[in-house]
């Protein structure tokens, strides 16, 4: 999918003695300065942390065979146009046609045909306001709602300010605005429908709330949570670059972190939002990220973490707060 230009079992620890070096232009890493630094070895130390946004999986599917995804949330390269792209929904392919269902109760805010100004690539657009089961504590404040949005629709089945109740039909999906296939490319939005990049641009906008809405659409339609992810270090003499591979039933990863830095995808920690130009690059200095294709037919999800100086540590965690650490 095109991006939107839119207001949318216990395991030791492993550790190997490393040279330390010293340098007259930059601070010496833990790393460095112990000689204790990340090997990735076995099946690392077992984690469980407090995620960003504690999921809340008690709402339906989008549609009506939920594993067929062709792209999930967060960064990956996008194979249409040749380059990487911080996704920020999920896309479920099917047939022309197939029913997309409300995920819960809710009221539409919006039905908007394709070309509108407000979505000029998503096609007919769908925007459904659904409360929290539980008020949440996001980006330092209280949130209380959240915005289902469904783009690429091939039509309509309810119009704005309609009620909608869990698993009725809404529309159909289809390959309208900028996609190449028939999919739906469903987002999950918190308080706001309003991109980090619109509410920047108009501060005084009642959707203006500080930070990017957009995350994990698994925090609420769930999702298969394997825990069978693997992390490999592979050969390379100018950078330490660690493979991490999911199957397709662990397609959630949020945070990657280490004593150089962290990343956590669904509250956008370490990542600037204010410009897709500066969400879609994925070279954080600390550490670039290098997303395989994944496609329709694929197996699994393959990231490479490029490293330029050895951490101490390495962790990954879901939006579970469940993770591995090395």
């Amino acid at each position: 999918m095109a991006r939107l230009r839119t207001p949318l079992v216990p395991f030791a620890l492993s550790i190997v003695a490393f040279a330390a070096c010293s340098s007259s232009h930059r601070r010496a890493t833990l790393c460095e300065r112990t000689g204790e630094c990340l090997v990735v070895e076995g099946s690392g130390t077992p984690t469980n942390t407090n995620p960003a946004l504690t999921p809340m999986p008690s709402f339906l599917a989008p549609v009506p065979r939920p594993l067929q995804i062709s792209s999930t949330f967060g960064p990956r390269w996008k194979e249409s146009a040749g380059r990487d792209d911080f996704h920020p929904g999920i896309d479920y392919f099917d047939a022309l046609g197939t029913p997309v269902f409300a995920i819960g109760s809710g009221t539409v805010r919006g039905a908007y045909p394709e070309g509108s100004p407000q979505f000029p690539d998503g096609g007919n657009v769908l925007v459904v306001e659904h409360a929290l089961p539980v008020a949440a504590t996001f980006h330092g404040g209280v949130v209380t709602r959240f915005f289902a949005v469904y783009l690429h629709l091939q039509s309509f089945s309810v119009t704005a300010d309609d009620l909608v109740t869990p698993g009725q039909t809404i529309g159909a999906m289809g390959m309208t605005g900028d996609t190449e296939f028939v999919h739906l490319h469903f987002e999950t939005r918190i308080e706001t429908v309003c991109s980090l990049p619109y509410q920047l641009a108009n501060p005084g906008s009642s959707c203006a709330i500080g930070f990017d809405p957009h995350v994990h659409p698994f925090l609420f339609v769930g999702g298969d949570d394997d825990d069978a992810i693997t992390l490999e270090e592979l050969p390379d003499p100018g950078e330490v670059v660690v493979r991490y591979t999911a199957t397709r039933g662990d397609l959630d990863l949020d945070v990657i972190e280490t004593d150089l830095g962290t990343l956590g995808f669904d509250a956008r920690e370490g990542i600037d939002a204010t410009s897709l130009a500066h969400l879609d690059d994925f070279d954080y200095g600390w550490v670039r990220l290098v997303p395989q294709p994944f496609l329709s037919s694929s197996d699994t999800l393959v990231m490479d973490l490029h490293f330029p100086r050895r951490p101490a540590h390495l962790e990954v965690r879901d939006i579970h707060g469940v993770g591995v650490r090395y």
